[in-house]
């Protein structure tokens, strides 16, 4: 038997050898498909170790409030009607005017009220009642001089008033040292508080006092004090 007898294959047998290879080519294809079309492999994930770690309570995060957007507020729109002024000026009223005294008449300084005063030329309404609330806190004038003391009387405006003038001595009012108040004292032109004061203390000390001697030892007084005083003192 030579060796070409041994790979001489009969019809039947080579036919089946065909057969099993294409068999085996089929499956290796199945396979090699099946494997493509497999997913890719992915790693797992780790695995926390949870039995290592203590679960901390969470901080509630502060709750952060949008500030809310206001429109302006509007202005509010009104309608002025312009109204005419009436320039027509209101008709001038004509006011009595005071007479005035004429050369050579006179007014008694105690007795004239106010209005009277008022007729002495260079006098208004102003040092008409300076003059009577000076008389009133006074007493009344002694003489025509004292008008030099009320208030904002100048050398030029005594001048020009004294020849309308004249003075009742006896129409003064006196003042009752027995009697009288602290208040009313200090309100008179020639007393101050502390004058006033010193009149109440010899009163309590002595009773009632009986005359202009029992005052002139005070302190508080002056000479020139108990001349201008006297006049308007009762006991």
């Amino acid at each position: 038997m030579t060796w070409k007898n041994f790979f001489y294959l009969s019809h039947g047998e080579r036919h089946s050898i065909l057969l099993l290879l294409v068999f085996a080519a089929g499956i290796f294809l199945g396979k090699f498909l099946s494997f493509s079309e497999k997913e890719p492999f992915e790693e797992p994930e780790p695995v926390e170790k949870t039995a290592s770690r203590v679960d901390l309570p969470e901080t509630p995060k502060p709750e952060i409030r949008k500030k809310q957007y206001a429109p302006p507020p509007k202005k509010e729109q009104r309608t002025y009607y312009v109204q005419k002024k009436d320039t027509a000026k209101p008709p001038a009223r004509d006011y009595p005017k005071t007479p005035k005294l004429s050369k050579g008449e006179t007014l008694e300084l105690n007795t004239a009220d106010t209005l009277d005063l008022k007729k002495i030329p260079g006098i208004g309404s102003a040092y008409a009642c300076r003059i009577s609330g000076y008389r009133q806190r006074l007493g009344g004038y002694l003489r025509l001089e004292q008008l030099q003391e009320v208030e904002g009387m100048y050398e030029e405006l005594y001048a020009k008033i004294v020849p309308y003038l004249t003075v009742n001595p006896n129409e003064t009012v006196r003042l009752p040292v027995n009697t009288a108040s602290l208040e009313k004292l200090k309100k008179h032109p020639y007393l101050n508080f502390y004058q006033a004061k010193a009149i109440i203390e010899i009163r309590k000390k002595k009773g009632r006092l009986d005359g202009i001697d029992d005052l002139k030892l005070l302190e508080e007084f002056t000479g020139e004090d108990w001349m201008l005083l006297e006049p308007y003192l009762e006991f």
